[in-house]
């Protein structure tokens, strides 16, 4: 029995669709040190180009298939290059020897596995152990919390989504060694009124002055920049009533206000 065979009995990752191919490629080619490189199969109708992700998570690691659907007319080649210094780009190509751009390969499957195809079509969702949600009071928060969260060249980055309105930017997080648990998952988010569709949020602290922006791009090094990644659905973690739980979070506080 080949591999490919022993690959379609796979439990599969959790997929999380995002928004295009330049939200692919900073999520993948930025803040991580690990070797990227993209699927691209078929699908239906659709042709799909993804990678697979991987986070401590719980007793175990969470796989998650981050992918975008190619529009109609656009043929990927060998490699995805990206560039995000002084302005972002991204397109296919057969070189990868320019230094200003970073790339991964593109591998093309007649086949796909099947646990990607199972991942893409909702089918046998795996039953996954939910992490921890917190919000912040407001984006400054999460990007100090960033700020002490990013290493060795490698940085979480932030979801972004709408939800009942508002636009939700979040961070999921392990913190290592906590009980049983090998790492617990905590997604950190802030929900703002509207937020700019940019790819990067740019923050410094200095002279008793926070100041955070959003920008398309990366140009003066002495701010602290974060990528944020723009997905289609809201994650599998996330509730659909997050505006009801807004609402009665308020409730119960103004009725402790009134306590007394």
């Amino acid at each position: 029995m080949g591999v490919l065979s022993s690959a379609l009995r796979l439990k599969p990752p959790v997929a999380m669709r995002v928004k295009d191919l330049l939200n692919l490629a900073r999520l993948t080619l930025v803040g991580t040190e690990q070797q990227t490189f993209f699927w691209h199969f078929s699908h239906g109708n659709s042709r799909i180009l993804g990678s697979l992700y991987s986070i401590p998570y719980w007793r175990r690691s969470l796989p998650i298939f981050f992918y975008t659907k190619l529009p109609e007319g656009v043929v990927p080649d060998a490699y995805v290059a990206y560039r995000y210094i002084d302005r972002e780009e991204v397109f296919f190509t057969r070189d990868n020897d320019d230094p200003k751009f970073l790339y991964a390969p593109v591998v093309e499957l007649d086949q796909p596995p099947g646990f990607l195809v199972d991942a893409v079509s909702g089918k046998s969702r795996p039953q996954v152990e939910m992490p921890v949600l917190t919000r912040t009071s407001n984006l400054s928060s999460l990007l100090r919390l960033l700020v002490v969260a990013s290493y060795d060249g490698q940085q979480p980055p932030i979801l972004r989504f709408d939800a009942d309105g508002r636009s939700v930017l979040g961070v999921l997080l392990p913190f290592f060694d906590y009980y049983e648990a090998n790492a617990l998952p905590v997604f950190v988010y802030v929900e703002l009124e509207a937020a700019p569709q940019t790819g990067f949020i740019r923050y410094i602290a200095s002279e008793g002055v926070e100041d955070a922006e959003f920008t398309d791009r990366v140009t003066d090094m002495k701010f602290f920049y974060a990528r944020t990644v723009s997905v289609e659905d809201r994650p599998f973690w996330m509730p659909n009533d997050v505006g009801a739980r807004r609402k009665r979070r308020v409730g119960v506080h103004r009725s402790r206000e009134g306590v007394g």
